[in-house]
């Protein structure tokens, strides 16, 4: 026959299914439930979330734009879109551009006056080849473009060098550290 439903008597435990074991558990172990029901509620609460996400309308997303990001070699400085390297070794202006081009470069090739105040600042007191060399009467880079700078260079022979924040030309078999210069390639 179906047991019938009763109040409890005071003291009494209450519990489920056939008696009164199971409220003295939980009597009996108050931390326990405690923490259990706190992980419940924190179980509850992160599926609700999780069903707010999913249930939210999607924007699409279009791809944006890859940003070009431009770098240099180690050991190279990147400036306005070039990277220029400062040699370490000597070398006459021809074993110069021939080492640059090792490096997949030339002798430096300077295209503004802010990238030739750079390298006037890096090279300080120091004497270093450039990419610049007289044609004739004419100032000419490697590149074959024409030198257009206000700065004068200084003397009558055919290859040029940075000296002492000048632009000078000196005997291209005299042995001097070099400038290379290269596009900055994209990374």
């Amino acid at each position: 026959m179906a047991e019938q439903w009763r109040h409890p008597e005071p003291g009494e435990a209450v519990g489920f299914g056939g008696g009164s074991s199971t409220g003295k558990r939980f009597r009996s172990h108050p931390v326990g439930t405690a923490v259990l029901i706190l992980l419940l509620l924190v179980l509850v609460l992160a599926l609700g979330a999780a069903l707010a996400v999913l249930a939210a309308p999607q924007i699409p997303v279009t791809p944006a734009t890859p940003l070009l990001v431009l770098g240099c070699p180690f050991d190279w400085v990147g400036y306005r879109g070039f990277c220029f390297y400062l040699s370490r070794d000597y070398g006459t202006w021809e074993q110069a551009q021939e080492r640059c081009s090792e490096l997949n470069a030339s002798l430096a090739i300077v295209k503004d006056e802010d990238s030739m105040g750079l390298l006037f600042r890096l090279c300080g007191n120091v004497n270093f080849w450039l990419g610049l060399h007289r044609q004739g009467e004419h100032l000419q880079w490697v590149d074959n473009s024409s030198y257009s700078f206000r700065d004068r260079v200084h003397g009558d022979s055919e290859c040029v060098y940075l000296a002492d924040r000048r632009l000078m030309t000196g005997n291209c078999a005299n042995e001097q550290l070099y400038i290379c210069s290269k596009a900055q390639a994209p990374l």
